[in-house]
């Protein structure tokens, strides 16, 4: 039984300041993201955080729920079934001793990993679901208070012994990280330093990559999407929710901005435009006008046209193996078939390279790709791929 005394609120930011409302629940039992009851009437309200409301004696207690709907849901839960046994165990003279430090890793990997899934996080999702199946499998650990540096220490050693670069190391290393603060352990004493590696320059594409992969291509859809990427340097979840709307033909431009309608907020929460290239233009256009009742430009393939497409990481891994691309030795290749070195913020390297190599300023770079600072865009300052700077010592006259 449901313990009715608890409720899950939602704290937010209204035009007349921070309230606290139910928060709204869809048919399929699910908390609906940023949507609260008021008076009987749902309205959204993006800036806030869920809170359990409960009981002690005539007492009201505000509990803070840390993270998104899908964390709320699974803290109201989970408080609802402590709430009934303490209470069964009341009836019964039995005295319950609770032990919150007792948290399933498992069920906390599985809502960790779906909260990246509800955000679109399709990519973040993979790479925390490779990580956290890793090391779990490992080490074997139940619960949360379980965990200790050691853990982390050895989990650092087995991937060295597979041969792992310290990049790759770190990066696990900071997904694992991510998940023991979602935990709400210690991340100091748990996680420790992060390992050393040596900073290169970002990844980007290689010419004949570029051209293997665009030859391989079958269809429309992916043609231009990953064009489009090339060419324009959007983030995955810009791409993903990119409308028909935010596209100027008549001049050349594209409009990046946060949509509601689908919950995305654009990161910095700064909007920008961008110019699109006479080709890419023509592109769009012939496109659109085979997909005219279409909001979004890639809607999820065979099914709502109006739903962002969240496989498109898996989409880009399964085209470069199809194409031949995969490298076939390196620990993606191995265990689960999908090549690292495919991945989609690979192209707006591309774009932020090329731009710089062109000759384009930082600022105005900076303005394109949506950085939030000069260095940011920096880093992806390299000299020209060994083709180019061959031909430019070639064309040198040394004596």
């Amino acid at each position: 039984m449901a313990n009715k005394k608890l409720t899950l609120y939602r704290k937010c930011k209204t035009p007349e300041g921070w309230k606290r409302y139910p928060a709204c629940m869809s048919a399929n039992g699910k908390v609906k993201p940023d949507v609260v009851l008021v008076g009987g009437v749902e309205v959204a309200y993006p800036t806030g955080h869920y809170e359990l409301r409960s009981f002690e004696g005539s007492k009201t207690k505000w509990t803070r729920v840390e993270g998104n709907a899908t964390h709320a849901l699974d803290a109201f839960k989970n408080a609802q079934k402590i709430a009934t046994a303490v209470a069964i165990a009341g009836d019964a003279g039995v005295k319950v001793v609770k032990d919150p430090m007792r948290i399933p890793l498992r069920d906390s990997y599985r809502v960790f990993v779906q909260a990246a899934l509800d955000r679109k996080s399709t990519e973040a999702a993979e790479i925390y679901q490779r990580t956290l199946e890793e090391f779990l499998s490992t080490w074997k650990k139940t619960y949360a208070d379980e965990l200790t540096h050691e853990d982390v220490i050895k989990f650092h050693g087995e991937m060295r012994k597979r041969g792992l670069s310290d990049r790759t190391v770190y990066n696990r290393h900071m997904n694992l990280r991510a998940f023991i603060i979602y935990l709400g352990l210690d991340v100091k004493a748990v996680a420790g330093k992060s390992p050393k590696f040596e900073k290169t320059m970002p990844e980007i594409y290689e010419t004949k990559e570029l051209k293997a992969f665009f030859k391989a291509l079958a269809t429309d859809y992916d043609r231009l999407f990953f064009d489009l990427l090339l060419k324009t340097g959007l983030r995955e979840r810009e791409a993903m929710h990119l409308e028909w709307i935010d596209l100027s033909f008549e001049r050349r431009t594209l409009q990046v901005r946060s949509k509601p309608r689908y919950n995305h907020k654009i990161k910095d929460s700064e909007e920008r435009e961008m110019p699109l290239t006479a080709e890419l233009v023509k592109e769009l256009r012939e496109y659109q006008e085979k997909n005219l009742s279409h909001r979004l430009v890639f809607g999820k393939r065979g099914g709502e046209v109006d739903e962002p497409d969240g496989h498109l990481l898996r989409r880009l891994k399964a085209l470069a193996k199809k194409a031949g691309l995969n490298c076939g030795n390196c620990d993606g290749c191995v265990s689960s078939k999908e090549c690292e070195v495919w991945f989609l913020h690979k192209f707006r390297a591309n774009y932020i390279t090329t731009l710089l190599r062109n000759g384009l300023d930082l600022r105005t770079v900076m303005a394109l790709s949506g950085h939030a600072d000069i260095a940011s865009v920096m880093r992806y300052l390299r000299p020209a791929g060994t083709e180019v700077m061959q031909a430019k010592v070639d064309s040198i006259k040394w004596r």
